[in-house]
């Protein structure tokens, strides 16, 4: 800009040796270091404090079984806490005034950044809604380029800022907030006169601006200390509860239900693995068109890769590059959901601000999403262990016991609503001498091989068992008589025109099979086995390779 017309100003000698000048500086400066000094003092106090606090918090919190586990997570008692720490509007305020009269200004701001729009803070006048000067956009293009501007052409005022005189702005000193090198806001001073700032100014309010800048961090720390606790109380809590549940689904919509209640967010999503894709089970904000999609070309893809974190703070509005339709997204993050070095899933978070998600959050994200990977597991070895007691090992069928009881329940069920119901038992033909000739490896291979034909050929609603050895147990449910000769004859041709091969020597194999018909053969579970068994009997001593019914030998 030249050199400032301020500058000449200092270069007049009278105004050197005015003495009220020279005690009003004195003055400005004394105020200034008492002033920083106060604040030091009671920000190392309350620091102390807080840091007790928060210590005393976090050894409590180790023992969540001990009778002070409620105290621990009282919100009012933490809430109290915070209040007592923070008075940073109050500072603020006293900063801007005494910026204002330190520097003779008219007026002192602060504003903040939010996304891409000043907005005030705090401010030595009455606030208005208003986010930026006259000329829209200059403020903000100031704070890009991160350093202190004087400006002495302003056409307009302040918008945002109401003042109680009537005179126009003739100049102002924009000093930005910085964080590093990222921007935060900016502090800005404005006087009626043209020529009201100079490189004294500049360096007043450089101070200014730093101490804001310690407070509005210091603010960040303490609504991210109180979302911490809370966050902590409700994973406790969903932990404890979702830890009981036997269904992935329902833990997963538990946990969205969580992550968007801690972080700012406008989508949250639970994806799991499935058959090379992702299938999302639990959402909150995401509206995809289909369930299940693939991650070429997008951010999961990456994820799905590495098993990292992704996170993406500050995306263009034309840049998300999703598998499906979004609202317009800025900030991203992605974790994966690890169990046993193996990528089960993806919890997705989205949000239309820029830089919404801090580190602290993230980092506690990926706590919540560890707690998630151990519930799930948990469920998955509870499924397991649960899936064990009522399969076959060698054939993934329900095992001879559990077939007893589904067919129990079955019964039950039909006194209250009558149906028809078919049983059928299945013998493998000349068996023991697969196992004699060829091995029990091979009859293994064999008995896995039918299974396979049983599962594909009869219905989901049926119930297939291995009975014992190498006879197995079909239940067909709503299936009269002629329903089921016609199943059990396409099964045993099924696996007589099936060959197996036995080191590149096939050999063919065949069944027989006996039926029995609640209610037109039977009465009683017991009855309808019995029949059923004297048939496949009947069909044995009759050459086998053939299906039997009850009504054919009664």
């Amino acid at each position: 800009m030249g050199s400032h017309p301020a500058q000449g100003k200092f270069a007049d000698p009278s105004l050197l040796i005015d003495p009220e000048l020279v005690t009003w500086i004195f003055f400005s400066i004394a105020a200034s270091a008492a002033l920083t000094y106060y604040f030091f003092l009671r920000e190392l106090n309350k620091s102390k404090k807080a840091s007790k606090d928060l210590e005393d918090l976090k050894t409590s919190a180790l023992d969540l079984d001990t009778p002070t586990e409620s105290s621990l997570f009282d919100e009012d008692r933490f809430s109290h806490l915070v209040k007592s720490i923070m008075e940073t509007q109050e500072e603020l305020i006293s900063i801007l005034n005494l910026a204002k009269k330190t520097t003779g200004s008219d007026s002192a701001t602060l504003f903040i950044l939010k996304g891409d729009t000043l907005v005030p803070k705090a401010s030595t006048e009455y606030m208005g809604s208003e986010p930026t000067y006259a000329e829209k956009g200059y403020l903000e293009a100031i704070i890009k380029e991160k350093k202190p501007v004087i400006h002495t052409k302003l056409k307009g005022g302040l918008f945002g800022i109401s003042h109680s005189r009537s005179n126009k702005i003739g100049s102002f000193l924009c000093v930005p907030v910085l964080e590093g090198d990222i921007p935060l806001g900016a502090v800005v001073v404005d006087s009626s006169s043209p020529d009201a700032f100079g490189e004294r100014e500049k360096d007043i309010i450089s101070e200014f601006a730093r101490q804001a800048k310690q407070r509005l961090n210091r603010a960040r720390k303490y609504i991210e200390i109180e979302r911490f606790t809370k966050g902590f109380m409700a994973l406790h809590e969903a932990s404890r509860t979702l830890s009981t549940s036997l269904k992935i689904e329902e833990i997963a919509e538990g946990f969205v239900e969580l992550v968007s209640g801690m972080v700012p967010s406008s989508a949250v999503g639970f994806f799991i693995v499935d058959k090379g894709k992702l299938r999302i089970i639990a959402r909150k904000g995401f509206e995809p068109e289909k369930e299940s999609f693939y991650t070429k070309g997008t951010f999961f893809d990456f994820i799905v890769k590495d098993k990292q974190v992704i996170h993406f703070s500050s995306l263009d509005k034309k840049e998300g590059v999703f598998p499906f339709k979004v609202n317009e997204t800025r900030t991203f993050l992605g974790i994966p959901v690890v169990l046993e070095d193996d990528l089960f899933g993806v919890l997705a978070v989205t949000s239309r601000e820029p830089d919404s998600i801090s580190s602290f959050q993230i980092h506690f994200m990926e706590a919540v999403v560890d707690q998630a990977a151990m519930c799930i597991n948990n469920s998955r070895l509870h499924n397991e262990v649960g899936k064990l007691a009522v399969t076959d090992g060698l054939t993934s069928l329900y095992n001879h016991k559990h077939f007893q009881e589904r067919l129990n329940e079955e019964f039950i069920r039909m006194k209250r609503i009558p149906q028809t119901l078919s049983l059928m038992l299945i013998d493998i033909d000349h068996f023991k001498k697969i196992n004699d000739t060829y091995g029990h490896p091979v009859g293994d291979s064999v008995l896995k091989n039918i299974s396979a034909i049983l599962k594909k050929t009869l219905r989901g609603i049926d119930i297939i068992a291995r009975y014992g050895g190498e006879e197995f147990a079909a239940v067909l449910m709503g299936t009269g008589n002629a329903g089921a000769r016609k199943m059990a004859e396409r099964l045993r041709t099924t696996v007589m025109n099936t060959p197996f091969f036995i080191d590149d020597h096939k050999i063919s194999i065949t069944m027989s099979i006996g039926i029995s018909v609640y209610p037109n053969d039977a009465d009683t579970k017991t009855e309808l086995i019995d029949k059923a068994d004297k048939c496949l009997y009947h069909a044995k001593e009759n050459g086998r390779n053939q299906v039997c019914e009850w009504k054919n030998i009664s």
